[in-house]
Order: C-alpha cells, then structure tokens, then sequence
C-alpha cells in the first residue's frame, strides 16, 4: 500500500513524535459510546502494518456492537431531529426523511402533515425511515430514543 491511500472512515493518522507519537488511532461511535485503540508504527510493524491492524480492530469492533459496516455517514440522533428517530425532522409542514444511499449523497423524502394530519404523517415518516435502512444496510439501524 502506497502511504497516500492509507485512509479509512474511523483511522486516523497520529504523526506527533515528540508528544503522542506516530501512528494509528482507530475509533468507533456506535448509540453514544466511543471505543478506541492506538497503533503504534513501531510496535506494529511499520506504518502499513499498523494501518491493517487497526482497521481489523475497527471491523471487528464495528461487529462487535452491532455497527453496520459502511463508509456511509449516517446521523447519530442529534441535530435537528425532535422526532426521536434520527434521520426524520419536521420542516414547516411536513416530515423529512434523510439518509444516504451512497457516500457523499444525501437525500430526502417529505411526508405531509396538511395531507395525513400530524401524527400519521410522523408514523409514515418513520416507516419510511425504516424501508431506507432496510434497503441500505439489511436492516433496521437507528431507533426511537
């Protein structure tokens, strides 16, 4: 592997020596927790070495606790969502449904409150939500908080 294309969602390069050293720092936030792990150059083998090493922990990790595995973002639950699912918004007088079908995209679908009244338009929002998931990652991922 060429230095240049050493990057993945969730490692980061540490080139630090006089403080926190150099190296690989892998990270996974999953419903609110963080797991995290450094990998040093020199203790694993080289820069190329330590970059396959901590994107196995990061897989294994994501696997772990359940993580889909994609280098899509997909929000976390916070932000303009007062719905409790993330992904699902009001704007004005509808619902918003956002997700993305693949990195860098974002799209949105708009369910109306004038057309299904409040609390039905909030369900088929959801709904939708949840067909979004299941089309991207195999399954359901976010839940109501």
């Amino acid at each position: 592997m060429r230095r240049e294309k050493l990057q993945a969602k969730g490692v980061t390069r540490i080139d630090d020596p006089g403080r926190h050293g150099v190296g690989w720092y892998a990270r996974v936030v999953y419903r609110g927790k963080t797991f995290s792990k450094y990998f040093a150059d020199m203790s694993h083998g080289g820069t190329e070495s330590a970059f396959r090493k901590a994107l196995a922990w990061r897989n294994a990790t994501e696997k772990l606790v359940g993580k889909p595995r994609t280098d899509r973002t997909f929000t976390g639950g916070v932000g303009r969502s007062r719905t409790g699912v993330p992904g699902v918004y009001q704007s004005k007088q509808s619902f918003v449904v956002a997700w993305s079908p693949a990195p860098g995209e974002l799209r949105r679908e708009f369910v109306s409150i004038k057309k299904f009244g409040r609390q039905e338009a909030l369900k088929r929002a959801i709904e939708l939500r949840r067909k979004r998931e299941r089309e991207q990652y195999g399954r359901p991922v976010t839940r109501r908080r």
